[in-house]
């Protein structure tokens, strides 16, 4: 019974996520904020407009929730949308209810789904995974660390191997973008972004190194397929955001992750690890 109560409210939780996604792209184009008494004082525009923040800015669904009353963004948002995605968003934990044993990690695991139905509305629609989703799902992961201590340092190469191959990637592939579109004036600041990194490390605590590794693999197949179809349909180039599809890797994880690997590995014909 628990587990439901905590599935119905990581559910409503995630609605949050249309108005602050609408409010991120309203306070990156600057044309709402030219017109309010608050500009000065506003946590999102230095933020996004002026680059100066400080760490606590980097949660901004605390800042929405602090200035939206006085905030000139439009505030009427799609309910019918909203409560489609309310309706998703506890079909998929009724799914993991059903999957697993109903126990402290199922429970983690729906909390997860919450944080993870958040970010993919925002990350899609404006390429930035709310920093608050990030800690959720790390706190997660502390607990199931410290309950499950016997296996810690599974978790912890789940918390360093696919964040810091991401950060690798990153580091090493920047510069050659930098240069290669420095001549066409366009700015690449890097290959994915700093959320991406910070979610797989979150999730790697949660889920191990094995369901993790699993679930950045699902991510990509997964993500370049849609993305391959998109811009066929879109017949042009269409910017990428990984988070979602990172999302859908991690869920199926949770959901299937064991069984899958061992069925794969038993299929090459390689002992469970």
């Amino acid at each position: 019974m628990g587990i439901v109560i905590i599935g119905i409210i990581m559910a409503s939780l995630s609605l949050v996520a249309f108005p602050l996604a609408d409010f991120i792209k309203k306070v990156e184009d600057g044309k709402c904020c030219k017109q309010c008494d608050c500009v000065q004082s506003c946590f999102a525009k230095k933020c996004f407009l002026f680059g100066k923040y400080t760490w606590l800015d980097e949660f901004m669904l605390i800042t929405f929730l602090k200035i939206h009353s006085h905030c000139l963004v439009d505030r009427r948002w799609k309910k019918k949308e909203m409560l489609s995605y309310f309706i998703v968003g506890l079909f998929l934990m009724m799914i993991l209810f059903w999957s697993g044993e109903h126990n402290l990690t199922t429970a983690l695991y729906v909390v997860c789904t919450g944080a993870l139905l958040m970010l993919t509305v925002v990350d899609w629609k404006t390429e930035y995974i709310p920093f608050e989703c990030d800690v959720l799902i790390f706190i997660c992961g502390l607990i199931r660390l410290f309950v499950d201590f016997s296996n810690w340092l599974e978790y912890v190469i789940g918390l360093l191997t696919v964040s810091g191959f991401l950060f690798l990637v990153n580091a090493c592939f920047a510069p050659l973008l930098k240069r290669k579109y420095a001549k066409e004036n366009v700015e690449i600041d890097s290959v994915m972004g700093d959320g991406d990194i910070k979610l797989m490390a979150a999730t790697g605590l949660l889920l191990g190194w094995k369901l993790n590794l699993l679930a950045l693999m699902l991510g990509c197949i997964i993500g370049s397929i849609i993305h391959i179809v998109l811009m066929a349909i879109k017949k042009g180039e269409r910017q990428f955001a990984l988070g979602p599809y990172l999302s859908v890797g991690i869920y199926i994880s949770m959901v299937c992750g064991e069984q899958l690997i061992s069925w794969y590995l038993s299929m090459i014909g390689v002992m469970p690890l």
